[in-house]
């Protein structure tokens, strides 16, 4: 029997942006999920397991910390990594502090998402 493949879940409100994350998890064989904004990431979560949710700190429903915050409160949730176009130090040690595993910078490089996947999973 073959080994489940990761699922991942990417939060973003810009379709571009979910259509080229997706590809590039597509690439590393995990199943993809997308949601445009963070109330739509919800229902997907409260649906299935997920390995991952990738989200986007500014949706116009709620932010990515809002998001983060009720995947904190809910038992066996995904661990998150948060993405802004806005990245720097201090917003990324506010992502680390209200607990996401890192933030990545927009655009998002393939590389980089590869090197935090790794470190996640293998």
């Amino acid at each position: 029997m073959a080994p489940a493949n990761h699922i991942v879940l990417i939060a973003d409100d810009d379709r571009l942006v979910r259509e080229s994350l997706g590809d590039a998890f597509d690439g590393f064989g995990w199943d993809v999920r997308t949601a445009a904004c963070g109330g739509d990431a919800i229902r997907v979560l409260e649906g299935q397991r997920l390995d991952l949710l990738m989200s986007d700190i500014d949706m116009p429903d709620m932010t990515g910390f809002q998001l983060l915050s009720w995947v904190r409160g809910h038992a066996s949730q995904p661990p998150v990594v948060l993405m802004s176009a806005r990245a720097d130090e201090a917003l990324g040690r506010t992502a680390l502090a209200e607990g996401a595993i890192t933030l990545l910078a927009k655009p998002v490089e393939v590389a980089r998402l590869n090197n935090v996947i790794n470190s996640l999973f293998h």
